[in-house]
């Protein structure tokens, strides 16, 4: 008995790593309201927090574009029209970071999917994903951006 308890820490350090990996999840096969329920569940909640591991597709209601500088570099901002479960329509924003996406740019009405985490926002877009890149925080999965089927963003390994 008492060599398990010495040994238990150990194997616990040892597979950490296998709990903490973030996943790979896949775009969805098609763009129904059914993928932003995520996203109206956050919506719903009130939260002013940041929620990890959201789902959000849609159409570009315009060209991307350049939000410059800041403490995090360059971001390339698309906004969508989302379709909820619920029926409701919205206006969502997908922001890439430059230096961690790369430049990522969509042309109105072009189909976009984007995972990452979720935020609530106010003016002319209700809500927001952002860190739509390989995992940087515990809890979070591998964030990613299709345009129009094809992956915008590198592959996480």
């Amino acid at each position: 008995m008492r060599k398990l308890l010495y040994a238990l820490p150990f194997l616990l350090f040892a597979s950490w790593p296998a709990f903490s990996q973030a996943r790979n999840v896949p775009p969805p096969a098609s763009c129904t309201p059914q993928v932003n329920q995520g996203l109206q569940d956050l919506l719903n909640s009130g939260t002013k927090k940041d929620v990890d591991n959201i789902m959000v597709c849609g159409d570009a209601v315009g060209k991307t574009r350049l939000q410059s500088g800041g403490p995090h570099g360059n971001h390339h901002v698309t906004t969508l029209s989302v379709n909820l479960p619920d029926g409701r329509n919205i206006r969502v924003q997908v922001v890439s970071n430059d230096d961690l996406d790369g430049v990522i740019t969509a042309n109105p009405n072009d189909h976009v999917a984007a995972y990452g985490q979720g935020y609530l926002t106010h003016g002319q877009a209700q809500a927001g994903v952002h860190d739509v890149h390989c995992s940087t925080h515990t809890g979070a999965d591998n964030g990613w951006v299709y345009i129009n089927g094809q992956a915008a963003t590198p592959a996480c390994n």
